[in-house]
């Protein structure tokens, strides 16, 4: 079941199914963790969430001189970045950028000169290509698990070069979606606290989100309705649409641990956040934090340079958790609150930037230089993953000639490549 995790690009169910027998996987410490001792207005969150980001900032660079930032030019890394070289100007530090160069859907390029015109610092810029020998990672994997991460190549040869260039520590904006990207659903509760004219002009204003025919109908009329459901029916909902979805491909294996997840998540969503406590426990999902634990400590192994997500400061989280949720609606954007707090930090075209950048190009190209999706056709039997019963290997070959005729598909990308890559790795532990 351990593999099956692996393989499906999840994670693991219970804690007795990690491939690491006895070892618990955690962010960071706690650093004297403690609630906002006061709660904003909504006028006064945007100046409420920058003194929680610069204090998680300080916190990540404790004891640095020289950080690097992962950024391309979207929206939270740049914000990210200001942050860093505010930090550096107040402490006598120093910090860069390091980015990924290239075009493609969301070109984050025009973005990254903007920022780095505005804010005056230094910026190293790397080809997806120049990480084709790391395709290696594949078949040895890194500290002894597979590397199912189809961007990690490329980040660990940034991160490599990030260090040369001076770097003590990296940071990365991973986190920031799930925390700054707000749901208009949490308009609803503008409408039970007696404003439902007010909810409902907000939602036909919202910029940013995929509007739905009707923003009123689905953001706060059908969210208050549900609020009335039974937890035992809002269960039998999310487990009927749930997002956990079955992989064509999936041996019985796979089949029954994401039955599993599926249920798992089912009776997890259906208890909706209700005050700051609850939200903070939404907000520290462990599942992504054990994913997202388990990938930093990967590319530090592999690259040797320390790698921190300041937007997974629990610090952080507890002061957005604290907050009214649909104050991150700020200024009726997508974002808003976060664009509000980093208002000075950004040039404005990155400020109101409503898109993000697609990655599938940068994958392509450094797939390509490796040998391309062609040289990773005898993974395509699945001969190690069947013989566990983790693949079904027709539909897995099938599967496989659908990613090479149609590379732009971004969950191939995912949950077929990291099949592929723990099949690798199977094969590189029996050779």
């Amino acid at each position: 079941m351990g593999l099956a995790a692996w393989v499906s690009y999840w994670t693991e169910n219970r804690p007795e199914m990690t491939l690491y027998a006895g070892v618990t996987s955690r962010l960071y410490a706690d650093r004297g963790f403690e609630w906002p001792s006061s709660l904003p207005s909504l006028q006064e969150s945007p100046a409420f969430l920058r003194r929680a980001l610069e204090r998680s900032v300080d916190v990540a660079l404790d004891g640095v001189r020289r950080v690097a930032v992962m950024t391309g030019g979207g929206l939270d890394s740049s914000v990210l970045l200001g942050l860093a070289v505010q930090w550096a100007r107040r402490t006598g530090g120093t910090a860069f950028a390091a980015c990924l160069d290239f075009g493609g859907p969301g070109d984050d390029r025009p973005y990254l000169s903007a920022l780095q015109k505005h804010l005056g610092c230094e910026v190293i810029r790397m080809r997806p290509e120049d990480a084709a020998p790391r395709i290696a990672l594949m078949r040895s994997g890194v500290d002894g698990a597979p590397a199912t991460s189809s961007t990690m190549p490329m980040e660990v040869e940034l991160m490599v070069r990030a260090k040369a260039n001076g770097a003590e520590r990296m940071l990365a904006g991973a986190g920031g979606d799930e925390l700054f990207g707000g749901n208009p659903a949490a308009l609803v509760n503008v409408a039970r606290r007696g404003h439902p004219l007010t909810a409902i002009r907000t939602a036909r204003r919202l910029n940013g989100f995929n509007r739905p025919p009707s923003p009123a109908w689905s953001w706060v009329v059908r969210p208050f309705l549900g609020r009335a459901l039974p937890p035992a029916v809002r269960a039998w909902r999310t487990f009927r649409y749930g997002a956990t979805s079955m992989v064509p491909w999936a041996g019985p294996i796979v089949r029954t641990y994401l039955e599993d997840k599926r249920r798992l998540r089912s009776r997890f969503l259906s208890r909706l956040p209700m005050n700051a406590a609850q939200r903070l426990v939404a907000m520290t999902d462990p599942a992504y934090q054990a994913i997202v634990a388990a990938g930093r400590q990967m590319q530090e192994h592999a690259s040797g340079l320390d790698f921190w997500y300041p937007y997974m400061d629990r610090n952080l989280i507890a002061a957005v958790a604290s907050m009214a949720p649909e104050h991150l609606l700020f200024g009726d954007r997508w974002r808003g609150l976060l664009r509000a707090s980093a208002h000075d930090l950004l040039p404005s075209s990155l400020r109101d930037r409503m898109d993000k950048a697609s990655f599938e190009p940068a994958m392509r190209r450094w797939v390509e230089a490796a040998g391309g999706l062609e040289s990773l056709r005898p993974l395509a039997s699945g001969r190690e993953l069947a013989s566990l019963g983790l693949v079904e290997p027709d539909a897995f070959r099938v599967a496989f000639e659908r990613f090479v005729a149609e590379p732009e598909h971004g969950e191939s990308w995912v949950e077929l490549w990291a099949a592929l890559a723990v099949e690798a790795w199977l094969r590189g532990r029996a050779s």
